[in-house]
């Protein structure tokens, strides 16, 4: 006999069953949806936090889930293979809840006072989760992929550059639209506040635990994925994490890192590698279209990621740069025209919290974009003394992560908003911090894939 707690829930205008707790009987909630407790995202500071096996009945046809996928102490926990040969990692969807103490609350439940992630919320909406690529990714065969240990694809001519993938993108950042394309439908540049999930991921698991079982980097400060960020193939930080050489400068092989659970986005082998450093990631969804005010565009929840395959500027395309998809969001006041700071100041808040998803606060928020005073010249440890570069740059193409030469420019929240979509390498090599837009190592740039499926 098995004993469980099981809540019912409204999602959607329906009614849903979930576990409370670790069981190994499933909850019938119809003839066609079966939740069991390993489906969520779980409890940040234990194993398998961060990821959730994807239920049968939402896995997209020709992807296959890894052994030990519904086994939240295997290395395979929450991964699977698509049709392209690519590892992606499941992301259920989850509700968060900043405080004014800067700690961060995760729940699979929408409990009083927590909002749903923005990355939940795709074409007008609400998404069980999505999947994105476990590594950074390469060419083979020319297709974009994300594979372990091989060579990242860049958008420089000297360094696999994406320009060679079967789709023929242009070298640039924007060009990176069409590379992902070459995947197949559905899948999608993967967006600023997706990036922004996994960073919250991240902090509410170094935050929740003290024990490496649970949580692979908290044995070194900042308690966030390590990362190629040292310009010698190791972590600035903890220098038992170490890289192989792509034979590109100190650029990593993709999911190289060992230990390689300090270097995912839960501190397990199960998470999603390398969001700390060693190639910089576009992302999609934020932009701005002038350079003389502070008034960003992020996109509408109303419209579909995967809808958006290329660059073009035109009113109308449905292009990457089509101001129509966009919503205004006003940053006077946090985000000046040139300025470098970094997250956290002290014991001020560094986010604001909202649980109205209309709300600027909340679009905000679910970006990574801090309030005025949430961010300082040093930084906090707490944070990871993360990087935001400060720029009004029309066509933006915002740039997130870091890479391999720069520690101080690296981690889980780090952004740089001063490139545009036509971005190339124009310097090449930069060992100083970014100072300007020409000297950014720009060749370094690559990004994840998410595939984000439908209700």
């Amino acid at each position: 006999m098995h004993s469980l707690q099981v809540e019912t829930r409204i999602y959607n205008g329906q009614e849903a069953c979930y576990v409370k707790a670790t069981t190994d009987v499933p909850v019938v909630i119809s003839t066609e949806e079966v939740i069991r407790e390993e489906h969520l995202i779980g409890i940040a500071g234990t194993v398998g936090f961060g990821v959730g096996a994807i239920p049968e009945m939402l896995l997209p046809e020709g992807f296959v889930k890894q052994t030990g996928h519904n086994d939240k102490t295997s290395s395979n926990y929450g991964n699977v293979v698509d049709p392209s040969g690519s590892v992606m990692v499941w992301i259920p969807r989850f509700y968060f809840k900043w405080n004014i103490d800067n700690t961060l609350e995760i729940s699979a439940y929408p409990l009083e006072g927590y909002v749903l992630h923005r990355a939940f919320i795709d074409g007008g909406l609400t998404k069980h989760g999505f999947f994105i690529d476990k590594y950074q990714c390469s060419n083979v065969n020319g297709v974009f992929v994300s594979q372990k240990n091989l060579d990242p694809c860049s958008t420089h001519i000297d360094h696999n550059p994406i320009g060679d993938l079967s789709v023929a993108p242009s070298n640039t950042y924007g060009g990176l639209y069409k590379a992902v394309s070459g995947r197949g439908s559905g899948y999608n540049l993967t967006a600023l506040y997706q990036y922004n999930a996994l960073a919250l991921l991240s902090y509410a698991q170094g935050q929740a635990t003290s024990s490496i079982a649970e949580c692979a980097f908290v044995d070194v400060l900042p308690h966030f994925p390590k990362g190629c960020n040292n310009n010698a193939l190791q972590d600035a930080n903890d220098s038992d994490v170490q890289y192989s050489s792509s034979g590109h400068d100190n650029c990593a092989l993709t999911g190289s890192g060992v230990p390689f659970a300090k270097t995912t986005h839960n501190g397990q082998e199960c998470g999603v590698a390398d969001i700390n450093g060693n190639m910089w990631e576009v992302a999609s969804g934020f932009t701005k279209m002038n350079d003389t005010d502070a008034i960003f565009k992020t996109l509408k929840q109303s419209v579909s990621l995967s809808d958006i395959i290329d660059d073009d500027t035109t009113q109308g395309s449905g292009g990457a740069y089509d101001i129509d998809l966009y919503d205004d969001l006003d940053l006077s006041g946090i985000i000046d025209d040139s300025a470098t700071s970094k997250y956290g100041n002290a014991s001020e808040t560094t986010f604001e919290m909202s649980s109205d998803i209309s709300s600027e606060a909340y679009k905000r928020t679910c970006n990574g974009i801090p309030v005025a005073l949430g961010k300082s010249t040093g930084g906090s440890t707490k944070f990871g003394n993360d990087y935001l570069y400060e720029k009004w740059r029309n066509q933006l193409a915002c740039i997130v992560g870091g890479n391999w030469n720069n520690y101080s420019n690296a981690g889980a929240f780090a952004l740089n908003l001063n490139n545009a979509r036509t971005s190339l390498l124009l310097v090449e090599k930069v060992v100083a911090p970014i100072k300007q837009a020409n000297t950014l190592k720009q060749k370094c740039v690559n990004i994840v894939v998410s595939y984000t499926l439908l209700n």
